[in-house]
C-alpha cells in the first residue's frame, strides 16, 4: 500500500486513542530494537503500544506535530513480543493489527469491508500550499463562530501543522496566539474551556462502515499554558540549587539522564519500601521503555534530586490536561502534577522537607503553573504527611485504574503560608545553566 494511506491511518488513530508515544534514542537493554534502530539510523520513532495483544509498532518520526498531523518515514515495523521478531508492515497489515486490538471494544468492526475498500481511505496530503494568511482567516472565522465548528477546528490545526512542518512558524506559538485571540474576543468561547475536543475519528468510522464516530482529543489550544522548562527541559545540567542552613545541606535538581540514571533508579524502585507504593519494580528493559517514551514527550518529565551532590530522590512533573487524572476532576490547563520518591529509608538521610520544598520551588517558579496537583496512594501515610507539611490539602479520594488515591491540591499561597520565607525566593539563571535561589 502507498505510504500516504498508512500516514493518514496512523494520524487518525493517534487523534482517537492514547496508547502511543514518541520513543527516543537507541535502547541499551533491548538488543532487537537497538540493532534495528542502529541500522536505520533513526533516533526518534512513534511507538504504538499494542502489548495487550502481544505487539508494538514503530515508525521513524520525521516531524512531530503539536496539532496532531505527524510526518513519518518508512518502513513501519511491527514487533511480536513473544518472539522479538520485527517485520515491516503496510497499511493493510496495520489495519489488521488495529482491528485485533479494538475488537473487544468494537465487535461490530467490519474488517473484510475495510480491507476490500482500502483504496477509498481518505489520505489527505500533509504538505500543502498555505500561508499565514490562511491561518489568520481561519482564526477570524473561529472568532465569529458562536460555538466550536469541527471543520474550522480541523482546518486550523492542519494549517498550523503545515506551517510548522514547512518551518514558516512555530506550532506552539501559533496555538498560543489562537488561544489569546479567542480569549480576547470571546472569553466564554467553548474552545477555551474544553479539555477535550470532539474530533471525528476517520479510522473507526471507516472500519465501522457507518456514521462518523467521534472521540475526545486533547485540546491543542492549551499549549498557551505549556511549561517547556518543566516538561521539555534543555540539556542535562542542574536547573535548581538551594542551600538550607538549618540542615546544612544543598539540594540540587537536574533533568533525568537515561544513560546516567536508569540503573540507579532501577535499584531504587526495587527496594522493599518502593515496591508496594511506587510499583515500578520492573525489569530494566521495561523501565528503559518507560523513560524513552516519557522524556521526549509533551506530557511529563522526570528529575533527579541531589543532596550535596548525591542523588537521593526522584520526582516527575506532569501536565494534568495530558494525563488521565484530568478525567477525575475539572482540571485546568495551568494544573501541573508531581510524583515524588525518596530513596533512603534512614531518616537522617531522607531530608524530606528540603527535598519537597525544592520541588515546589522549582515548579512554582514557572509562570504557567496555577496550582500543583497530587494523587498519592491512600496506602502511603508518609506521602500524605509530607504533602500536608508543605501545604497540600486533600480534596477527596478517587479511584484510579491502578490505585485508590488522595486527590490533593496546593497553591503558591498555601505553600508560602507554611514557609513564609520561601515567598521571597528568586531564581536566577547562571552561566552554568543551573538555577540558584536566594532569600
Amino acid at each position: 500500500m502507498a505510504t500516504p494511506h498508512l500516514t493518514a491511518m496512523i494520524n487518525s488513530y493517534c487523534r482517537a486513542f492514547i496508547n502511543w508515544s514518541c520513543y527516543e534514542g537507541i535502547p541499551q537493554y533491548d538488543s532487537t530494537l537497538a540493532g534495528y534502530f542502529a541500522a536505520t539510523g533513526y533516533q526518534l520513532h512513534l511507538r504504538l503500544d499494542f502489548t495487550t495483544i502481544g505487539k508494538e509498532v514503530f515508525l521513524p518520526l520525521r516531524y512531530f506535530s503539536e496539532s496532531g498531523y505527524h510526518v513519518f518515514d518508512f518502513p513501519a515495523v511491527e514487533r511480536e513480543l513473544a518472539t522479538d521478531q520485527l517485520v515491516p508492515i503496510d497499511a493493510a497489515h496495520f489495519l489488521v493489527v488495529v482491528t485485533e486490538y479494538l475488537k473487544d471494544s468494537y465487535p461490530q468492526l467490519r474488517l473484510r469491508q475495510a480491507l476490500d475498500n482500502l483504496a477509498a481511505w481518505p489520505a489527505p496530503a500533509l504538505l500543502g500550499d498555505v500561508s499565514m494568511a490562511s491561518y489568520n482567516a481561519c482564526i477570524d472565522n473561529l472568532l465569529q463562530a458562536p460555538a466550536p465548528k469541527i471543520h474550522l477546528v480541523q482546518r486550523l490545526l492542519r494549517i498550523i501543522a503545515i506551517l510548522g512542518y514547512q518551518q514558516q512558524a512555530d506550532e506552539t506559538t501559533l496555538l498560543q496566539q489562537a488561544y489569546q485571540s479567542l480569549e480576547q474576543h470571546q472569553p466564554d468561547h467553548p474552545l477555551l474551556q474544553a479539555n477535550r475536543l470532539s474530533i471525528p475519528c476517520e479510522l473507526l468510522s471507516f472500519l465501522h462502515g457507518e456514521e462518523v464516530i467521534y472521540r475526545p482529543f486533547p485540546n491543542p489550544l492549551h499549549k498557551a499554558f505549556f511549561s517547556p522548562a518543566l516538561i521539555q527541559p534543555k540539556g542535562k545540567d542542574h536547573v535548581y540549587s538551594r542551600y538550607f542552613p538549618k540542615e546544612n545541606i544543598t539540594v540540587s535538581i537536574r533533568p533525568f539522564d537515561i544513560d546516567r540514571d536508569l540503573e540507579m533508579v532501577h535499584e531504587w524502585f526495587n527496594r522493599e519500601h518502593a515496591k508496594k507504593i511506587w510499583k515500578m519494580d520492573w525489569p530494566l528493559r521495561e523501565l528503559e521503555t518507560y523513560y524513552r517514551t516519557m522524556l521526549p514527550g509533551n506530557a511529563a518529565h522526570s528529575y533527579i534530586g541531589e543532596i550535596d551532590g548525591t542523588p537521593t530522590y526522584n520526582f516527575e512533573v506532569y501536565w494534568v490536561v495530558r494525563d488521565l487524572l484530568c478525567d477525575y476532576y475539572d482540571a485546568l490547563p495551568t494544573d501541573y502534577g508531581t510524583h515524588q520518591f525518596i530513596a533512603p529509608v534512614d531518616p537522617k538521610q531522607k531530608f524530606a522537607s528540603p527535598s519537597t520544598q525544592s520541588m515546589l520551588d522549582w515548579v512554582f517558579a514557572q509562570p504557567q503553573v496555577g496550582k500543583m496537583v497530587g494523587e498519592g496512594s491512600v496506602e502511603s501515610l508518609a506521602a500524605l504527611m509530607n504533602k500536608a507539611h508543605v501545604g497540600f490539602r486533600v480534596e477527596r479520594v478517587i479511584e484510579l485504574p491502578h490505585k485508590k488515591a488522595n486527590l490533593n491540591f496546593c497553591y503558591r499561597e498555601w505553600y508560602w503560608a507554611k514557609f513564609p520565607e520561601n515567598r521571597h525566593i528568586t531564581t536566577q539563571k547562571q552561566t552554568t545553566h543551573a538555577t540558584t535561589v536566594s532569600i
